[in-house]
């Protein structure tokens, strides 16, 4: 069984399954409606396969999309629309500050990929430095006082799911560890035809809303809306599954 430190930004087959396993866009529309329709200058931090970024260039938004992951930019990149977006691969430091962004954003809870309290802090600072004056940063993060990461077992987890490229894959989650604000996890891949078995090894940082809350305010951002669901409730540290944030600079 191949085992792979984030196998999941690396290994093409994993990169094919990405969107069918992330099939939901309700966190696309929540933002896509916070940002509007007057067209804006938008930075999509840790773009991932590129549909976000993708679907605001079609919008008429003008959209920089970055991402570590040289193969989840080039797959990006050759999606339907995806010439209106100009591709980076790189992290925030990748990509030119001028002319600064209206709104920066960054989905599917990559923010818990950023594990420091240094990245954490340089992260919020140079998105920061990048907005215009009243621009915002977008973000999610899961809320640890749920502790969603009990779920992430082979029982409580598994699902499977049709290819059209590789048939039928079964996946789930195994925890391996917590220790202070990380959480260690392997995400299993067993693709039935050719028995073939993947693992993506990946850490994931999991701050407290206070904790959120005094690093955004120290990188210099003057207001903060919070919400703790897709549906736009507000976030309850108690019960909330997420801590999404709508920073204002």
């Amino acid at each position: 069984m191949p085992d792979v430190e984030n196998a999941l930004y690396a290994d093409a087959r994993l990169v094919d399954l990405y969107d069918l396993l992330n099939s939901g866009d309700w966190d696309h529309r929540f933002y896509a409606e916070r940002i509007g329709n007057q067209p804006r200058q938008v930075l999509d931090l840790g773009c991932g396969t590129g549909t976000f970024a993708v679907r605001l260039a079609s919008a008429g938004h003008r959209v920089v999309a970055v991402d570590p992951s040289e193969m989840m930019v080039s797959y990006a990149s050759r999606r339907p629309n995806a010439a209106a977006v100009q591709w980076i691969v790189g992290d925030a430091r990748s990509v030119p500050h001028s002319p600064p962004f209206d709104v920066v954003t960054m989905t599917g809870h990559a923010f818990q990929c950023v594990l420091s309290d240094y990245e954490v802090a340089e992260t919020l600072r140079t998105v920061h430095e990048m907005l215009v004056p009243g621009g915002f940063f977008m973000f999610e993060s899961r809320n640890p006082v749920v502790r969603p990461w009990e779920s992430w077992t082979p029982a409580l987890s598994a699902r499977s799911v049709q290819s059209e490229q590789h048939g039928p894959v079964s996946v789930f989650h195994h925890r391996i560890s917590v220790t202070g604000l990380l959480v260690e996890l392997e995400t299993h891949y067993v693709f039935e035809h050719g028995i073939t078995h993947l693992i993506n090894k990946s850490r994931l940082r999991f701050t407290p809303h206070e904790d959120l809350a005094d690093a955004i305010a120290t990188a210099g951002f003057r207001e903060i809306e919070w919400f703790g669901d897709w549906d736009g409730r507000p976030f309850q540290e108690a019960t909330s599954s997420e801590i999404i944030a709508i920073c204002r600079a």
